[in-house]
């Protein structure tokens, strides 16, 4: 509902208008009359209206001097002035003040209406603005700046995260939805993301102009605090165009355009067999040759490029590009957070490694997956010369190394292993996390949890003698450090281990 506020001394001249804008306006209007400014001020303060009509010659208080109150609050006011006075000052005192138009009387009805429609859509516009800054935050940071309130959005049958991917996609999206609700939180120069309510299990627009572009949409949520959730489900939808619908096999050729809607009842958090690879792909660097690394891509993504043997159930094959497109969803948060962070230092200081992270964070600029899984090998290659190069100049670390793999079964720590190359302790602390992306704990820990994994996986073991013969003196640290990593505790993970292995 759009709230006016008309000030004017005389009542005849606030009726008429008052009847004008009832029979010519088809939205809801809650019209509130002042016969001067001091009125027309306190309605101002206590109903924050969308628009004020004003006169500028009234008792009291006249219009200018109005003005001049309602131009000192935090809240920006559009105001149409009226005036039976052909004068350049007042007029130029109107425009100072931010009014929008200035109508002289005896006004004519066409000019009325056109300038509160246009006030009205400025209206529109500011709260746009006002809500998408909101979400905008909800999305980036978790919460809102200060003491501001929630978007002033009314959530009826959901809302959506809508994820576009293609040229010019925040044009084709601003001419799809012309006249619509919806609200940017992220953009890119070929992508956007925005929020958008719509009733029904589909889109409720005509996605005709949007036929060469590959758009994901989320489940519906009643709930602001669930942005990042939908975003994430947005991108994981359209991650689909790089699957085979029935097998989930990546396709040799282009991705398919189209729209993509998340399945959230299929939903998979964890995925252990993607994560093992990751983190030997990682502990590759700076020590495997080039073929080596190649290998241990090729690995990680294999389950993307073949029919190898996949633990599935009939349902999972029926629904074979989704379950796929989570998994690729997880691989890609992996890839540019967890990497990019280890590797931070050489990615910050080399601009060939920048551009080749920034080609893996844009997945969608890939005409196929095939694509993407070249340039992680063409990264983790480079990142692996680099790493090289500064072990050259640091041979200790190449040793710190060698000895941590043979002893970190043992109760060691940086201090011992420091003193054993012959290193001051400060120094290699920092050439340590230089080299590997991590510091010393992260690193030894890391090789614990992988040995745990190989035993438990033998099924053999209790888990305090996995715990001893991995290296963890505390099982229970053990057990907790584990399910962080894992997301399993070590009997779940045997279990799950022994069941694929039958």
């Amino acid at each position: 509902m759009i709230t006016i506020v008309i000030a004017d001394d005389e009542k005849l001249i606030r009726t008429g208008l008052k009847i004008i804008l009832q029979e010519n306006l088809d939205i809801p209007l809650e019209i509130l009359e002042a016969k001067n400014g001091k009125e027309a001020l306190d309605l101002c303060n206590e109903k924050k209206p969308d628009l004020l009509i004003t006169d500028i010659r009234m008792p009291i208080m006249d219009g200018v001097e109005l003005m001049k109150n309602l131009a000192s609050m935090q809240r920006k006011q559009n105001i149409i002035v009226l005036s039976g006075y052909d004068d350049f000052q007042y007029a130029k005192v109107a425009i100072q003040s931010g009014a929008l138009s200035y109508i002289l009387k005896p006004v004519d009805k066409k000019e009325l209406i056109a300038a509160v429609k246009n006030a009205i859509m400025e209206v529109s516009k500011e709260e746009k603005a006002s809500n998408e800054k909101k979400l905008r935050q909800l999305f980036e940071n978790g919460r809102l700046e200060g003491k501001s309130v929630l978007p002033e959005i009314k959530i009826k049958n959901g809302l959506h995260c809508i994820s576009v991917y293609g040229n010019n996609a925040a044009a084709t999206i601003e001419q799809v939805f012309e006249g619509k609700n919806y609200y940017v939180i992220a953009q890119t120069r070929n992508s956007v993301c925005i929020v958008y309510f719509f009733e029904g299990p589909k889109l409720d627009i005509d996605a005709t102009p949007l036929k060469d572009f590959i758009i994901g949409i989320s489940s519906p949520a009643d709930d602001y605090s669930m942005l990042r959730k939908l975003r994430n489900q947005s991108i994981i939808a359209a991650m689909e165009s790089f699957f085979d619908v029935q097998t989930g096999i990546a396709y040799e050729k282009d991705k398919k355009i189209g729209i993509y809607y998340y399945d959230k009842e299929n939903a998979v958090h964890t995925f252990p067999e993607i994560e093992d690879n990751y983190e030997k792909m990682i502990a590759g660097c700076g020590i495997l040759d080039s073929s080596e690394i190649q290998k241990n891509v090729n690995k990680l993504l294999a389950t993307f490029f073949s029919n190898e043997k996949q633990e599935k159930s009939e349902k999972e094959n029926s629904i074979g590009a989704n379950l796929s497109a989570k998994k690729l969803f997880y691989l890609y948060k992996r890839i540019t957070s967890n990497m990019f962070s280890r590797f931070f230092n050489s990615v910050e200081s080399d601009i060939y490694l920048h551009m080749k992270g920034i080609m893996l964070e844009n997945i969608f600029e890939c005409e196929k997956l095939l694509d993407w899984k070249t340039a992680i090998c063409d990264y983790v290659v480079y990142v692996s010369a680099l790493l090289k190069q500064n072990t050259k100049q640091s041979p200790y670390i190449t040793e710190a190394l060698e000895y941590i793999k043979t002893h970190f079964t043992k109760n060691i720590n940086m201090a011992i292993v420091a003193n054993q190359v012959s290193v001051n302790y400060t120094w290699f602390s920092e050439k340590f996390k230089e080299h590997t992306g991590m510091n010393f704990n992260e690193y030894l820990k890391g090789l614990r949890i992988e040995e745990s994994k190989k035993l438990l996986e033998k099924g053999c073991y209790k888990v305090y003698e996995v715990a001893e013969r991995s290296g963890f003196s505390d099982v229970k640290y053990f057990m907790k450090q584990f399910r962080e990593e894992t997301g399993l505790s070590p009997t779940e993970w045997s279990n799950q281990h022994k069941m694929k292995n039958l």
